[in-house]
Parts: structure tokens; C-alpha cells; sequence
């Protein structure tokens, strides 16, 4: 048995929030990782106090779970003194490995946190075995490999650079810069991308303007909407997980902290299960009815049109962009996550459930709930009522809300419903 069979890869789920790292968990997470508002990559993310990091990491490791604090942005001369003040921070609850990518911030972590396990960000773009070697000399224990690179490029950085954990990304959105470093935010709305604060225009639609005829646009493409030049369509590897194992990928990287729970319970649950099957029955490639049930339950989730990105060479970066529209293809509704189990009715085999809202739902509704570890079912909301007691028809997206639903339902369960118009942009 080669080294690569024996390696079951860790499966890393984005948490922009408590209510994620704890779905993420729920369904199926090996490991999660997060950030705070002032040094991730993500700051319009729900994101952690110092506070809150000390209560998820310490929450992780009751559920046996690891807890990596991404400390990913690229800083200015400024931001170094309150830095250090964050790392010291740190210390009585040290997460199990901090995200970096820039050799200032490394120098820090080592200064404050030396026992923890560095993990280089993708932002730091690593192409090649050589790189891979430096930051391995240079103490690094991780790196996430570039998007842009092919099967053949990662299995030969796993060759060339023994004892280096490589990190690859596996599903999520796709960024039309290199590895993520882009000023196009910066110049257009004064939001930097490598500072947390993307604005995304390269999701924006685009049309071309002749200087000495102002007002009148021509389109890129034959279309009067204009053309999305930039817009990158989403990675999906759930086809292609066996050669990437194969290839000694030690960790599946899911984007997403900007996504919601629904987001994180679905493709978590069903990378999850392709992961354990991988490891229970080794092959090249998964059944092909299995296959494509996952892959359809991957498209009701809110996404962009999928692609497998490099994985196959550069030779397909003409598949990697979509110009006809920047909207997200959402065919499924997240109504709902329950929150606790309040009482169960024996009786009338129903149960009262406290739901967080996500979406209107009325009574009389049939509704199909997803659940980690096991497979989807239908429940009828019975009867719905606002926290105060008082009994309605129906209830509102943002509020907290009592539901009687038929049969017996659990945390973290999911209330779920197709759109009227399956498959329309939004």
C-alpha cells in the first residue's frame, strides 16, 4: 500500500460565524477555520472576537474537531504593534494552526505563538516544489497549493517536498486574479481585496465606451447586457477527489466564509460522505449514479456555473469563466435551522422545534429537511408561533420562531424548499 492510500485527507469547512463552525462540525467537518474582522481575508464575514475564537476553539476541541485561525491579509507598517497584541492574545487558547501568508506576520507568530503549526495561505500562490522547500525550511508545516495548479503539479510538489502537508481547494468560488491578489477593488471602490474587503467588480457586467462618444456603449459580446469579462465561474472537485488523494493531497479545502449555514451543511455533508467512501473503497472514481447524485445535490446550493478550474492543465482556462451573467443559480430555499428540539408528542408523533428563520415559512407547508448522517425526509409545519407565544400563519426571515412539525426533527437539522422556478438566476 503506497503512502497516499493509507493518508485519509482532512476535510476543512469554512466558518464565518459561530452558527457555521458549528453546522460545519455537525456535518461532518475534520476541521474548520475562521477568522476575526482585522486580520482575515474576510471581514464582511460574521467573523470572532477574541472572545468568541477562544469559545470556538475550545468548542472544536470538545467535538474533536481542529481550529485554524486564518491571520491571511497582506499589512502595512501599521497594522504590526496591534498585531502583536492580538497574537499575545492568543496565547492562553492557542488554535491549532494559524493561516499566514506574508513573512512579516510569520516573523510575529513565531514571536507570540512559536508552538503553534504554520499553514501558508493561498494568497502566497505556491507554483512549485521550490517554494514549497523554502517555506518548508522556514518552518511552515502546510501549504495551500495555488488553484492554478494541475494534478500533476500538486503530485509533484507531494513528491519533491516530503513532510510538507499540502492543502488544495476543492469547491467554492474562484477568483479571476492570480491565487487572489487583485487591486481592481482597490482602484474601483477604495475597498482592498488583500486587506479583507473585496467589492467583487470583476462580478460586475462591463461594456465598452468610445471616448469621443460618451453614452454610448457597445457590447463586448453580442448580448445588450454588456459582458462579464472577468466573472469566474465556481470550482467543484467532488468528481475528481480519488486522483487528487492519489496525488498525496493531505487536506480538501472547501471556500466559503462568506456563505451561509446552508451553504456549509450541504457541501460539507456531501464531501464528507465522498471522502469516507474514498477511504473505505479505495478506486480511481466513484460510481457514476453515486457521482451524480452528489453533484446534483452540489447544484442546491446558491452558486455560479461549475468548473474543475487548472486541475487538468492550463489548457482549460478557457472553461473557467461564464460571460453571459455574474447571478448565482439557486433552485433550493434555506427556510430554516433548528435550533433545539423543545418537546416531542408522542402521541401525535409531532415535535415543537425552535427554529432560526431563514426564509418566510407558513403553516401547512410540506418541507423536506436535511440532516447530517443520514438521508432527507419530508415534515409538515403544523403550526408556527412567535417566541412571545402568540400563534401565526406564518413567519419572517431574521426572527426566532416556535414550529410543531410532524414527526421528530434535531439540531441542525436544515428546513429546506425548492424555488417556484427551478434553476433561475437570481
Amino acid at each position: 500500500m503506497t503512502l497516499s492510500e493509507c493518508i485519509k485527507p482532512e476535510l476543512l469547512v469554512p466558518a464565518g460565524n459561530r452558527e457555521k463552525l458549528e453546522v460545519a462540525i455537525a456535518y461532518g467537518a475534520d476541521a474548520v477555520y475562521f477568522g476575526s474582522r482585522e486580520f482575515s481575508l474576510r471581514r464582511r464575514a460574521g467573523n470572532f472576537s477574541l472572545t468568541q475564537i477562544a469559545e470556538a476553539i475550545a468548542y472544536c476541541r470538545e467535538h474533536g474537531v481542529k481550529a485554524y485561525l486564518a491571520i491571511n491579509l497582506l499589512p502595512y507598517n501599521a497594522d504590526m504593534a496591534a498585531l502583536g497584541e492580538y497574537l499575545k492574545a492568543l496565547q492562553p487558547l492557542p488554535p491549532d494552526a494559524l493561516i499566514v501568508g506574508d513573512p512579516g506576520v510569520i516573523t510575529l507568530c513565531r514571536e507570540f505563538l512559536p508552538g503553534v503549526p504554520l499553514h501558508l495561505s493561498t494568497q502566497s500562490n505556491t507554483l512549485n516544489y521550490l517554494s514549497a522547500s523554502f517555506w518548508q525550511k522556514n518552518g511552515l508545516s502546510r501549504i495551500n497549493l495555488a488553484r492554478e495548479l494541475s494534478l500533476s503539479d500538486i503530485a509533484e510538489v507531494v513528491y519533491r517536498v516530503p513532510g510538507m502537508e499540502c492543502e488544495v481547494f476543492v469547491h467554492g468560488a474562484m477568483c479571476m486574479a492570480y491565487s487572489g491578489r487583485c487591486l481592481l477593488s482597490a482602484v474601483l471602490t477604495g475597498r482592498h481585496a488583500n486587506r479583507g474587503d473585496c467589492a467583487q467588480p470583476c462580478r460586475w457586467s462591463y461594456a465598452l465606451q468610445e471616448e469621443t462618444r460618451p453614452g454610448e456603449f457597445m457590447a463586448l459580446e453580442e448580448d445588450e447586457r454588456g459582458s462579464y469579462i472577468f466573472n469566474a465561474k465556481d470550482l467543484c472537485l467532488i468528481a475528481r477527489l480519488a486522483e487528487l488523494k492519489a496525488a498525496g493531497a493531505h487536506s480538501f479545502k472547501i471556500e466559503g466564509r462568506m456563505k451561509s449555514a446552508y451553504y456549509v451543511a450541504v457541501v460539507t455533508r456531501v464531501y464528507r460522505q465522498a471522502l469516507d467512501q474514498l477511504y473505505l473503497s479505495p478506486k480511481t472514481s466513484f460510481p457514476p449514479e453515486q457521482l451524480e447524485k452528489w453533484k446534483n445535490e452540489l447544484t442546491r446550493v446558491s452558486h455560479r456555473r461549475y468548473t474543475e478550474g487548472f486541475i487538468d492543465g492550463q489548457g482549460q482556462s478557457q472553461n473557467l469563466q461564464y460571460h453571459d451573467s455574474s447571478a448565482y443559480l439557486r433552485n433550493y430555499l434555506f427556510c430554516a435551522l433548528v435550533l433545539e428540539v423543545v418537546s416531542y408528542d408522542s402521541a401525535n408523533q409531532s415535535c415543537l422545534v425552535r427554529l432560526n428563520v431563514k426564509d418566510r415559512l407558513r403553516t401547512g407547508t410540506k418541507i423536506e429537511v436535511i440532516a447530517p448522517g443520514m438521508d432527507d425526509f419530508i415534515t409538515t409545519i403544523l403550526s408556527l408561533q412567535k417566541e412571545s407565544g402568540e400563534m401565526v400563519a406564518q413567519v419572517h426571515s431574521g426572527t426566532i420562531a416556535l414550529a410543531r412539525c410532524q414527526g421528530l426533527l434535531a439540531p441542525y437539522q436544515i428546513l429546506r424548499q425548492p424555488v417556484a422556478d427551478t434553476g433561475a438566476e437570481i
